[in-house]
């Protein structure tokens, strides 16, 4: 009813609208007609006038009101520089210059004609300005200008009666057609709903067929087809969703081909592996060609090869930036009966498995160079006492003595490695305290020099004693500032400077602590490298000085622990600064002093 009640009032009104327009453009025509006879006539009786230039207007301003009295039009008479000679309006305009678009054109050799609606009398009025020729040129212009209000109040009362008119037939149409809609759509509705509640899975309803018609077994057919489908919906999706709840919480990727490559299924952990492997973003793989996203996965061979065999096929395809590595196995189903096979494709991120597998590896050789060194010494040397070098007491000696500074170097690698594991543990505490941070570099100060390593340089403690006490564990952090102080002694020239400090740091709650030194500094090359395990600028150097190449990683692991961070700036030839950042402790209530775990 509703596109019927359309068409019927799109018809009337384009009806409507056709019949008000044509029957405006006949009256305006008229009107303009008329107001064109006139300037004529006027033109016959003006043009001596105009030709002889008078020298008075007197006579044009006569014989204009004359005119303009006939029909009620208002009229101008201009000379050929647009100035009035004449107007039926007002004496005090003669003498003056109209310039408008009608009468631009009407000096120009054509009639000029505009419609323009007039604001003092809030009405529409015809412009017509008519050239007066002579001899080939324009003499002058009579400008006419009549009102529109009659023909706009016939063409209102037009309006109103076809407006009238139409609505009443729309009514009374529409009221016949609902009459008539109804018997027909009753019964389809009825089947319609029947049909929506199957749709949404209600099979219990039953369609009332009230007639042996058409419509009558499309209901008897509808009630067959909802019992039919309801049995077998039931069971289909019992197994449905059993099979979709175990593809979709795999953590398996698991892709579904059809016999002519189109992708028909693939699970959530499939969709995010193929993201990740080929860095696109969520969603970018569906609708993709099926074959073409294999061959952008396991590469054309492999893909070529699996296609001529239809047979299954395993292999392991990895990525570098980001590191990712998957292994794909592709496998042929059929499908149904007389269609083609379809490929089943299982994806296993594997990149966990081979990043430990590479560290473990990367570790063991680490570990196994830096024992290589020493074990070889002291092998050396063993060999050497043995073999009579034992009988000497000053060689005897010198000898023990490397054999102990290369068993001390394995004893602090072992115990850094300790560390180092005890740290990545997920499940290690911190034993937080109040931790006063210039005690604590004057106690790291007091091992260096017990050590005789403060020998070497000249150390600044810039420390406020305002500083707020970090928040801490207490024996970390000492390693922390035991590690950065050494590399800062051994890695710098005798007699160098080397200035510890601390502020509070760009964010509220937070000191940063820094120690630096005017030593020869490190590469921007290995800056970014030197918080790795064993890594060394000079590992030859580093050796000669006894650091295990553990020191910086196990600093890091410490700050990061306590949530705070740890960086290194270095300039070569300048010098290096090295900084971490900790929280600081809660201010204690009621002025108390002793000491919280955490």
């Amino acid at each position: 009813m509703l596109v019927y009640s359309l068409l019927l009032l799109f018809a009337l009104q384009l009806i409507s609208v056709y019949l008000v327009q044509s029957l405006e453009q006949y009256y305006l025509h008229n009107f303009k007609t008329g107001l064109e006879y006139q300037a004529r006539l006027l033109a016959s009786f003006l043009e001596p006038f105009l030709r002889d230039e008078p020298e008075s207007s007197e006579d044009i301003a006569n014989l204009v009101r004359e005119f303009s009295g006939l029909r009620e039009t208002e009229i101008a008479v201009l000379d050929s520089s647009a100035h009035i000679c004449g107007s039926s309006k007002s004496q005090t305009q003669v003498g003056g210059r109209l310039i408008r678009d009608e009468v631009t054109r009407a000096l120009a050799g054509e009639q000029g004609e505009a419609i323009r609606l007039d604001p003092a009398a809030g009405e529409r009025r015809c412009y017509l300005a008519f050239p007066l020729k002579g001899g080939g040129d324009v003499n002058g212009v009579i400008y006419l200008s009549g009102s529109l209000k009659k023909v706009d109040t016939v063409l209102n009362q037009i309006k109103l009666i076809l407006l009238s008119g139409s609505g009443l037939v729309l009514a009374i149409s529409t009221l016949l057609g609902m009459v008539l809609a109804r018997t027909i759509t009753t019964p389809i509705q009825e089947v319609t709903r029947q049909a929506g509640l199957m749709a949404r899975g209600d099979f219990s309803q039953v369609i009332r067929v009230k007639s042996g018609d058409e419509i009558g077994r499309l209901g008897a057919s509808f009630n067959y087809l909802a019992r039919r489908l309801d049995r077998n919906i039931k069971a289909i999706s019992t197994e449905k969703s059993k099979i979709e709840a175990i593809i979709n919480h795999m953590n398996d990727g698991v892709i579904a081909l059809d016999g002519k490559g189109r992708l028909i299924h693939i699970n959530p952990a499939a969709q995010a592996l193929l993201d990740k492997f080929s860095q696109r973003e969520e969603h970018s793989h569906r609708g993709r060609y099926g074959f073409s996203l294999l061959k952008s996965l396991v590469g054309a061979p492999p893909l070529r090869r699996f296609l001529r065999h239809r047979e299954p096929l395993t292999l392991e395809v990895a990525r570098d930036a980001p590191a990712v590595a998957l292994k794909v196995t592709l496998a042929p189903f059929e499908e149904e009966e007389g269609r083609a096979e379809g490929t089943l494709v299982v994806l296993h991120d594997v990149t966990v498995e081979r990043a430990l597998i590479r560290q473990q590896q990367e570790f063991v050789a680490d570990v196994s160079h830096e024992l290589r060194t020493p074990l070889t010494t002291i092998k050396s040397y063993v060999e050497t006492l043995l073999d009579g070098a034992a009988a000497d007491p000053a060689i005897r000696s010198r000898f023990l003595n490397v054999l102990k500074r290369e068993t001390d170097r394995m004893v602090d690698l072992v115990r850094d490695l300790l560390d180092l594991s005890g740290l990545g543990y997920s499940g290690a505490e911190l034993q937080k305290s109040r931790v006063d941070l210039p005690t604590l570099a004057g106690e790291a100060l007091e091992q260096l020099e017990q050590k005789g390593e403060l020998k070497r340089s000249r150390i600044e403690l810039a420390l406020s004693p305002a500083l707020p006490p970090l928040w801490a564990d207490r024996e970390k952090i000492m390693r922390v500032f035991l590690n950065l102080l050494s590399n800062a002694i051994r890695y710098t020239p005798a007699d160098s400077k080397i200035r510890i400090g601390a502020a509070e740091g760009g964010e509220e709650g937070w000191v940063q602590v820094f120690i630096e030194d005017n030593g020869p500094g490190i590469p921007p090359a290995d800056q970014e490298r030197i918080f790795e395990r064993f890594y060394r600028v000079e590992k030859t150097r580093s050796r000669d000085y006894g650091g295990t190449g553990l020191g910086l990683p196990i600093a890091r692991r410490v700050v990061e622990a306590h949530g705070g961070k740890i960086g290194l700036e270095s300039i070569e030839g300048v010098g290096t600064r090295a900084w971490f950042s900790l929280p600081a402790a809660a201010p204690q209530k009621g002025g108390g002093a002793g000491e919280g775990e955490g």
